[in-house]
């Protein structure tokens, strides 16, 4: 990657979500979530993006709906257009003017997929014919807007369409009533004293479910239209569903009656009972912030409960269990730091601007989300063999996570001993022995691992072992932004805000020197992984070398052509062996050390790089950065100089071998200047046989050879050495090889463009076809000894004809 390289993937860490809520088809097979001014539907099994619908206009997307037969999607801009999509070919299919004077908030469709209900901003709902696009109804009587504070859509048809009923909520906290048929509200329903969040349906039409914000539930029966039943939920309650009334064992219902599920501010799903209000099954509450549920919708047909997390991750249940099926993670804000995991890189970690952690799978781009940190994750390190990595946060605390052979993390270790945010850390380099925090605190801590962690379980019994530190040193006057581990497990680096860097030795924390010389406060500080040099980045623009014996500078880089206002610069990551610094000001930078030059700039982000990781073979690289994006690059190298040899092949069959074959006697159009390979212009030809069946082939090869310019004769050399790799026109470049040798003086060939690796080429193959020809002429010499030994017998005169002898003896 020292000098090509190219993204190869990005991932799901950006914007699904916004004010909206996400959607799931009938089958469960499909996802369909908001993000600004588009649609994206996903593919549930593989979390691809399968599709990306965006309106002409290009509004931010304010509202959608999908039809319950899956058919139609209707999407609602801010610029109060409609559109209807047929979403499987991608195509719109009709767009209208929604006639509201206001942003439309909400909308749904009836039972049958033929009308579709908005509600706007503006007070109004709207009653649209999607078959026959046209109108039906126009309904005022709700002050304020409709559906505005609420994530979850408060335009509902009634189940069974023959009674074209049709239930709208709005600030007034009270729900209504409107007959289709009769044009008109029948009742308004009031019980709730807060914004109403959520309408649910029994599946017999006769009983409606109502959430709020003021912590109840009602229910209402809907022959009479009057409420039966208040249940204190406790919670402020974003979302209800009402459950099949069948019995779920697992979810602690046991009977027919009518259950329903909340989410809310508690962050977990609960179980109630309606007939008593009783709340028979809770989940396990996580702690930290962001895990407050958004939103939980249950798809009947796939048995499938989707749920929302404040921080905008989706997670999909068996809903007869409550058991964890899939992760998608949201809107992740800012990207902070990125790590490959697992023994083949097969895995990567993030840390956004949250307390969860992020683990994707490459191949699959299965996510887990994990657990733990109660506020912001600031910085990750993993140890040499890939299944142990380690995370500090700014509640203060360091956290160790193991992921199994199946790809499954938790948390194995936890320790706090920081009195500030803990905003950087390293892993022992060597072996699995210790990792290293730096704090706000200006503090640096020396954490030991325990024996039990190197065991080849999940974790111990009984939850996580608690870290101690070993030792604690104060290390700079300001925060440490950073801290390094040498590959020998002896030498520890900090890069602090007072513009130092400082060099200690494990494990006594011993300070050996101090590095002084840059302008503004430190980011970075990286060991080189092959000499004794060590690498820092400032916010004053540059990257220096250190020396590790007499703390001098050796070398100062200058990526960015003005001072960075904010850490931007992650250098000294390895790369093609510790020859090239990575340097990232929002653009991702390549530095030879040798040349002090940048050798490519790559852009993929929008805002600062933050996170930046290579992997173990340094073929690939990861960076995530403040526009939510975490992007994957792959080390393209050797791919190009394979191209730029083929391409100088093909040059020199196009233009050096067709002269050299028109030039000599043999060629039937020799001086017709239309000579070409024996294969066609582009080919890879070889030589020409007729050079070889030529009985005055060697003064006429030696004619022509010395008759070539010298950028020819080396291009010529660099082709035989693909003739002699082949046994059947090796032949033709010995004698072309010859030629070479017998005129050229030595210092000239030494002088050749590439000369040396040509050798390098030829001796082997040269080497292996002097063998053959010598165990054939041995063959050869063994047969003409046998024919010249071979003693044949004598053989008997041969019999005298019967007319002969008469004729002698007359």
């Amino acid at each position: 990657m020292a000098e090509a390289a190219a993204g190869v993937g990005r991932f799901k860490v950006f914007p699904w979500l916004r004010l909206l809520c996400p959607q799931l088809d009938q089958t469960g097979q499909h996802l369909f979530c908001v993000c600004g001014t588009r649609v994206n539907i996903f593919d549930v099994a593989s979390g691809a993006v399968l599709r990306s619908l965006e309106q002409e206009d290009q509004e931010d997307i304010t509202a959608f709906d999908l039809s319950p037969d899956d058919k139609v999607l209707v999407t609602a801009s801010r610029a109060l257009l409609l559109a209807q999509w047929a979403w499987r070919e991608g195509s719109v299919t009709r767009l209208w003017k929604a006639i509201h004077t206001a942003p439309v908030a909400t909308m749904a469709f009836d039972p049958t997929s033929t009308l579709l209900a908005t509600g706007g901003c503006d007070g109004a709902v709207r009653v649209w014919d999607v078959v026959q696009s046209y109108g039906t109804h126009h309904f005022r009587g709700s002050p304020g807007v409709v559906a505005a504070h609420s994530p979850a859509p408060l335009v509902a048809f009634h189940p069974d369409p023959t009674r074209l009923l049709l239930f709208s909520s709005a600030t007034d906290t009270s729900v209504r009533v409107w007959s289709l048929q009769e044009r008109s509200c029948l009742a308004v329903l009031t019980a709730h004293y807060s914004a109403i969040t959520s309408l649910t349906f029994s599946a017999d039409g006769h009983t409606m479910l109502s959430s709020g914000r003021d912590k109840i539930c009602v229910v209402w029966d809907l022959r009479s239209l009057q409420a039966t039943r208040t249940v204190p939920v406790f919670e402020s309650v974003e979302a209800a569903v009402l459950l099949p009334e069948e019995p779920a064992p697992e979810l602690g219902v046991k009977s027919t009656g009518l259950h329903f599920l909340t989410a809310g501010d508690q962050g977990a799903l609960r179980v109630w009972e309606a007939a008593s209000g009783r709340c028979v099954h809770a989940q396990q509450r996580l702690p930290g912030p962001g895990r407050e549920l958004t939103h939980c919708a249950l798809a009947r047909a796939a048995s499938l409960l989707l749920s929302v997390t404040a921080d905008h991750n989706l997670l999909l249940y068996d809903a007869r269990s409550l058991r964890l099926q899939k992760q998608f993670a949201g809107y992740s804000e800012e990207v902070l730091d990125v790590r490959f995991l697992g023994p083949e890189d097969s895995h990567v970690v993030v840390a956004s601007n949250s307390p969860c952690l992020k683990v994707f799978d490459l191949q699959t781009s299965a996510c887990q989300i994990l657990h733990g940190h109660t506020d912001i994750v600031l910085a990750l390190d993993v140890f040499r063999k890939g299944r142990l990595f380690a995370s500090c946060a700014k509640d203060q605390s360091i956290r160790v996570w193991r992921m199994n052979k199946a790809g499954e993390v938790a948390c194995v270790a936890q320790g706090s001993g920081h009195t500030h945010s803990v905003g950087t850390i390293c892993c022992s380099r060597l072996k699995e022995t210790f990792l290293v925090t730096g704090s706000q605190d200006c503090t640096v801590k020396l954490w030991p691992l325990p024996e039990a962690l190197l065991s080849k379980g999940t974790g111990p019994e009984g939850g996580s072992v608690l870290l101690q530190a070993q030792a604690t040193q104060r290390c700079h006057n300001k925060d440490i932004n950073s801290v390094a581990v040498a590959p020998n497990d002896k030498l520890l680096a900090t890069g602090s805000q007072d513009r130092t860097a400082k060099l200690w030795a494990l494990p006594q924390c011993q300070l050996l020197g101090t590095f002084s010389g840059h302008r503004r406060g430190l980011w970075c500080v990286q060991f080189s992984p092959m000499d004794q040099v060590l690498a820092t980045a400032s916010a004053d623009g540059t990257i220096k070398l250190w020396a590790l014996q007499d703390f001098s500078c050796l070398k100062v880089s200058h990526p960015s052509p003005h001072p960075l206002p904010h850490p931007a610069l992650h250098p000294a990551h390895r790369l093609s062996r510790g020859t090239t610094l990575l340097g990232s000001d929002g653009l991702l930078k390549l530095w030879t050390i040798k040349n002090n030059e940048c050798v490519r700039t790559l852009d993929a982000h929008e805002d600062k790089v933050w996170g930046l990781h290579c992997s173990r073979l340094d073929d690939r690289a990861l960076t995530g950065a403040s526009d939510s994006r975490v992007v994957l690059w792959k080390d393209v190298t050797e791919a190009e100089q394979a191209e730029e040899q083929a391409k100088r092949e093909e040059q020199v069959v196009n233009t050096l071998v067709p002269p050299l074959w028109s030039s000599h006697p043999a060629c039937p159009r020799r001086g017709s200047g239309l000579a070409r390979s024996p294969r066609g212009p582009g080919s890879t030809s070889p030589p020409p046989a007729a050079i070889r069946r030529d009985p005055e082939s060697c003064e006429k090869l030696e004619t022509t050879v010395l008759q070539l310019r010298r950028d020819q004769k080396e291009a010529l050399l660099r082709f035989c050495v693909t003739w002699n790799t082949n046994s059947r026109h090796c032949h033709e470049a010995q004698a072309v090889l010859g030629v070479l040798l017998r005129h050229e003086a030595p210092d000239e060939l030494l002088a050749y463009d590439g000369v040396r690796a040509s050798l390098e080429g030829l001796l082997p193959y040269t080497e292996r076809h002097f063998q053959r020809l010598s165990r054939t002429l041995q063959a050869a010499t063994f047969l003409d000894f046998l024919w010249h030994n071979m003693k044949l017998p004598t053989l008997p005169a041969a019999p005298v004809p019967w007319e002969g002898r008469q004729g002698s003896l007359g």
